[in-house]
């Protein structure tokens, strides 16, 4: 083994341990009892193994009614993202038409364009809709963000234009090739594109916490803030609720990590 080898595993292990420190002392916090959570050194490991804490969560909290709102949410802004970008993403990557890589540089400067600065005009508009404190108003802007349209497009780009010509000389027209020959081959960036919005909007937090307001309709991270307390903090009580809430999440990117990893290789820019 090289030097140069070992040095970057040495780095990638070190990476690794800063970002799984965190989450190691949340799981173990979880499970402390509260006494042994301030306790002086901080210990790592619990000396006593406790669920009190998880189930205050469960029992006291609407917990399973802000995961299962969480769960509706991430779904549906996942699925629709996936029918609204597979066909703009066809019509960018292999169809020929006047101005359109202008058109997809201007759709993909959006972008740029901080959330933050979308969110009054976006509020006012779901307002004017009567969508505040309901799943769309969450996952109909989540799923109109362009993000899923480029990685598409990135990697219908690298599928050969040689089969589009041979299937419209066999009579296909853009809907059959895009149905059966660019969608069988589009599999890992379309598993890695439906984690990526699925991680995302579960994991979102600042425009749910504006567009729902009803403590019956909050998401798992908006939820989570109410556990804080408003003078004090049970630290067993939020990382029992964090614990929880991320759970899902690197369920599924563990069991999936390779088709995120597969799709987000296979979408070079071109």
């Amino acid at each position: 083994m090289s030097v140069r080898r070992f040095l970057y595993g040495l780095g990638l292990t070190l990476l690794a341990t800063l970002w799984i420190l965190p989450v190691v002392w949340m799981v173990s916090t979880a499970i402390k009892p509260t006494p042994e959570i301030f306790a002086l050194p901080p210990t790592w490991i619990p000396r006593r193994l406790t669920l009190e804490h998880i189930r205050v969560v469960l029992e006291r909290w609407p917990f399973l009614r802000w995961f299962f709102n969480s769960v509706v949410i991430s779904t549906s802004s996942t699925a629709l993202s996936l029918l609204v970008s597979i066909p703009a993403a066809f019509a960018f990557a292999r169809l020929r038409w006047w101005g359109r890589d202008i058109v997809f540089l201007a759709f993909l400067s959006s972008l740029l364009i901080p959330l933050e600065v979308n969110v009054p005009p976006l509020y006012f508009l779901m307002n004017r809709l009567g969508l505040l404190n309901t799943y769309p108003s969450v996952f109909l802007p989540i799923a109109a963000m362009p993000i899923g349209v480029f990685l598409l497009r990135q990697f219908f780009l690298n599928i050969p234009q040689e089969l589009d010509d041979a299937a419209r000389v066999d009579g296909c027209g853009s809907f059959r090739i895009l149905w059966h020959i660019i969608l069988p081959l589009s599999r890992p960036a379309l598993a890695a594109m439906s984690i990526y919005m699925f991680i995302f909007t579960w994991n979102e937090f600042f425009w749910s916490m504006i567009a729902l307001q009803k403590p019956t309709m909050l998401t798992l991270s908006v939820g989570l803030r109410a556990l804080q307390g408003a003078y004090d903090i049970d630290y067993g009580i939020l990382m029992s609720g964090s614990t929880l809430a991320a759970l899902p999440a690197l369920v599924v990117y563990l069991f999936f990590q390779r088709s995120i990893i597969r799709g987000i290789t296979m979408t070079s820019y071109r």
